[in-house]
């Protein structure tokens, strides 16, 4: 029987921080139960997989860390993250595919060395990235990040939430067209002050074992101040907080079409269930913070 080898990392969610960690703010992410799973063997890429860019590019941060000009693989791709969501589907691709070809070819890497790779990858397809979603798929767990360095968050309150994740729809715009957006709008700083000082608040919440979920609200606000909130997602999460809901998009958003998914939490996690399924909308439940990273099979 040939080799094969498999990876997998898990996507993630923003807690709060969107936007602001890209100007050296504190952000606080969570891990999903959800992600990617790369598998390698030995063979040749198929057609599809020849003219898709950012796989190309991973295969040649592969080749170029294992020192080959090019590598005959097969390559098998399995996500239970939708892409365009802000649930960090590109960079849970990129570590699992850059650690199932790391694995095939007896190659250890470092947890450390696994971020580098993971964030050239997202500068790469996102033109510029904090960091941030490559830490946390990386590593797993809940995170504190700020300035490139991330630290493990204990918050056992938080991990025995019940969370709802809601779709608005894909965005149309890409990250990096967003973080340009923000960086681009002159009333920006003052907002992305209020961002980071509500993540610190937050975070000092947690580290207490406290949780107000309607840091959530605040949030979201904050982030319509930004302007990267279409109006499908305001429309959704006007409705969600009605009944008592607390929400907030998850990511960098979008405008034109959708923003991405909505992250939402009740005090009465079966009403919300229900209250989702009568108003017709996409949605699963989440457990947040409980990976710990990548696995290897």
């Amino acid at each position: 029987m040939s080799k094969t080898s498999t990876a997998f990392f898990s996507g993630k969610v923003i807690l709060t921080g969107e936007h602001s960690v890209v100007f050296g703010h504190l952000a606080l992410l969570a891990s999903l139960d959800l992600g990617v799973r790369a598998s390698v063997s030995a063979g040749e890429l198929s057609l599809e997989q020849r003219s898709d860019a950012y796989l190309q590019h991973l295969l040649q941060l592969a080749a170029r860390v294992l020192g080959r000009k090019d590598l005959a693989v097969a390559i098998k791709i399995d996500s239970t993250l939708p892409v365009k969501s802000g649930l960090g589907s590109s960079a849970a691709l990129a570590a699992a595919l850059l650690q199932a070809v790391m694995n095939f070819f007896g190659r250890e890497l470092t947890k450390a060395e696994l971020y580098q790779l993971v964030l050239e990858a997202e500068n790469f397809i996102h033109g510029s990235s904090s960091g941030a979603d490559p830490a946390i798929v990386v590593y797993g767990g809940l995170l504190a990040f700020q300035g490139g360095e991330s630290t493990p968050l204990q918050a056992a309150i938080l991990t025995e939430q019940k969370f709802f994740l809601i779709n608005s729809g894909a965005a149309s715009e890409s990250t990096g067209e967003m973080v340009t957006l923000v960086k681009n709008n002159p009333k920006a700083p003052a907002t992305i002050a209020k961002i980071a000082e509500l993540s610190l608040k937050m975070h000092e919440d947690l580290q207490k074992g406290r949780w107000q979920p309607q840091l959530f609200d605040q949030n979201q606000a904050l982030l319509e101040e930004l302007g990267v909130v279409g109006e499908a997602a305001k429309k959704i999460i006007v409705k969600l907080q009605a009944i008592g809901a607390h929400c907030k998009i998850t990511g960098a958003g979008g405008v034109a079409a959708g923003s991405g998914y909505i992250l939402a939490t009740h005090s009465d996690s079966h009403f919300l269930s229900n209250q989702l399924q009568v108003q017709g909308l996409d949605f699963f439940g989440a457990s947040l913070g409980e990976s710990k990273g990548g696995q290897n099979a």
